[in-house]
């Protein structure tokens, strides 16, 4: 009878720790997804941000008797409640064609969380094409770029009539109580003057 109460007593022992040990293991791997989706996200859309820019122009992309649309680059410093959210506003040709584009990124705040969103239209076209929500849940989204030797976070090829030489993207966002920034340089490389 001993035996029987102690063997119980072992076995309670070893599956009280399997099932410890196997509750510890999943939650380890449901945050693992989740934290490796968050910088898979942000990765790819750093990638297509960066690829956008690169084919970035600023010439115009009508005719002269057809309504003058001008192609431009705009980043504009923003905050929502003290936490960067610049935006960006480009006409560029599409990476996964040969149009032309006309694309917005901005952060805006639903529900408490932030979302980068993106919106996308032929340039020109009055409509607003679509939109798209990129990454949601981030901490920030800063665009900058070099003007005399220092990093700023505003640009408008109306003004410098340019673009700019070198454009810094970074998203920021919460791994488990550790904010992480994830940076993008890209280079445009295909108009440079109006």
């Amino acid at each position: 009878m001993i035996e029987v109460l102690i063997a119980i007593a072992l076995l309670t022992i070893v599956i009280g720790a399997v099932y410890s040990s196997f509750f510890s293991v999943h939650r380890a791997l449901e945050r693992f997804d989740n934290v490796s989706l968050k910088y898979h996200e942000a990765r790819t859309a750093l990638d297509i941000m960066r690829r956008e820019i690169e084919g970035a122009i600023v010439k115009n992309p009508r005719s002269e008797y057809e309504n003058k649309v001008t192609a431009g680059f705009v980043i504009k410093d923003r905050d929502i409640l003290g936490i960067s959210a610049s935006s960006l506003e480009l006409t560029s040709y599409s990476f996964r064609g040969n149009s032309l584009i006309t694309v917005s990124y901005f952060v805006t705040m639903k529900d408490g969380r932030l979302s980068l969103i993106k919106q996308e239209s032929p340039p020109g076209f009055q409509e607003k094409g679509y939109i798209l929500y990129v990454i949601e849940g981030i901490s920030g989204f800063t665009v900058e770029t070099i003007f005399n030797n220092a990093w700023v976070k505003t640009w408008d090829t109306a003004t410098t009539g340019k673009l700019p030489e070198v454009v810094r993207i970074s998203i920021e966002f919460d791994d488990n109580g550790k904010i992480v920034k994830l940076s993008e340089y890209s280079k445009p490389k295909i108009g440079t003057k109006l």
